[in-house]
């Protein structure tokens, strides 16, 4: 009897999420194009608890972008080819060796596409499913990480349809702006008390911000902070005070991040970092030829593993943008009073169109 070929699709479903559960998430898009069954296993929740019991599971960095013609957003995912040597060719006059990317990930394929992650509030996991699909008010779920069965329950849901809005949490209690009409003045913005389960309106911002793409949000001095894209303003709502502000300095939060209590900062010239001891910036050693073709552009700088990685953008052409990445590990010398930097590798990760916007990065642990 001649033997047949085997391949994954003749194999059973259990030999199948146990082949995924092993391998990177990185290669799960690719991987549900090819046939709706593959498709069906990758969203399953079989494979999610088989990763769990292997701990085969890893933090992924996604990133949203904001793309000419298209009405939503566009989430990528950071795909590190295995077994590669990564290169630093920020000066090099040949091309890149692609060896990372920014992949698109296929709304059929991706929750994080077509879920609202809002995240953890204690052990509890909260979500908005459909989130694009207005004039519905939109459904929010949460489950418990503690529980063993891992199940989502219905929550209330937001007084308006939103698409796309901006999250942010702070002490216990989960913010929600825009995503919706710009006339939307009682409800542009609300706030959900997970001890209560209710929702409540915030105050009106105003007409300039209600009508602007937002770009960000982020949680810092006990207030919730929205960017504007219009003027690349920041406003900011103080919980205490039950009001709307606009920050009169420069704060720019993507370029900045917190690995091992040390804050690191991307200015226009420079990295540095915030000595406690002395209580200012100092540069980071060791980055000048990154300081040289990443700091005027920089778009965000995040702590991914412990390292610092960071986004910026420059022309290739007249219409074109090329989206670098860099990572870098700091460590301290000089018995602690400098900081020194090393360039890993550095690599074009995506060609857009100059008109983009870059909106936000985020990890995910999958």
């Amino acid at each position: 009897m001649a033997n047949k070929e085997t391949n994954l699709s003749s194999l059973p479903d259990e030999m199948v999420i146990d082949f995924l559960a092993h391998i990177s998430i990185s290669y799960y898009p690719k991987l549900s194009l090819v046939s709706k069954r593959f498709n069906s296993l990758i969203l399953s929740r079989e494979l999610l608890f088989a990763r769990y019991h292997l701990k085969t599971r890893e933090h992924i960095l996604q990133v949203c972008l904001k793309l000419p013609g298209r009405r939503l957003p566009s989430w990528f995912s950071l795909w590190i080819r295995p077994d590669q040597i990564l290169t630093n060719d920020m000066e090099e006059d040949k091309s890149t060796t692609r060896n990372t990317l920014l992949v698109p990930i296929p709304s059929s394929y991706s929750p994080y596409v077509t879920d609202l992650s809002m995240g953890m509030v204690g052990s509890k996991h909260y979500i908005v499913k459909d989130y694009n699909v207005p004039p519905t008010p939109l459904p929010m779920w949460v489950r418990n990480q503690n529980e063993s069965t891992h199940a989502w329950r219905e929550a209330p849901r937001m007084k308006v349809a939103r698409d796309n809005p901006m999250v942010a949490i702070l002490d216990g209690k989960i913010y929600v702006v825009g995503g919706c009409k710009a006339d939307e003045t009682t409800n542009w913005a609300e706030v959900f008390d997970t001890n209560t389960q209710t929702w409540e309106s915030l105050p009106d911002p105003g007409a300039e911000l209600r009508s602007s793409l937002l770009k960000s949000t982020k949680v810092t001095d006990g207030k919730v902070y929205v960017r504007s894209n219009a003027k690349n303003e920041y406003y900011y709502y103080d919980p205490k005070e039950g009001k709307w502000g606009v920050v009169t300095e420069a704060l720019q939060f993507e370029r900045a991040c917190l690995i091992e209590n040390v804050w690191y900062y991307c200015g226009e010239e420079y990295f540095s970092w915030f000595d406690t001891k002395l209580q200012k910036w100092k540069m980071v050693k060791g980055l000048e030829v990154l300081n040289r073709n990443c700091c005027s552009g920089a778009l965000a700088v995040t702590n991914y593993c412990g390292k610092l990685l960071i986004f910026w953008d420059k022309f290739e052409e007249c219409e074109n943008k090329n989206i670098w990445c860099s990572v870098i590990t700091v460590e301290r010398g000089g018995g602690g009073d400098d900081v020194w930097g090393h360039v890993e590798w550095a690599s074009v990760v995506r060609i857009v169109p100059s008109s983009y916007v870059f909106l936000r990065c985020r990890q995910v642990w999958a």
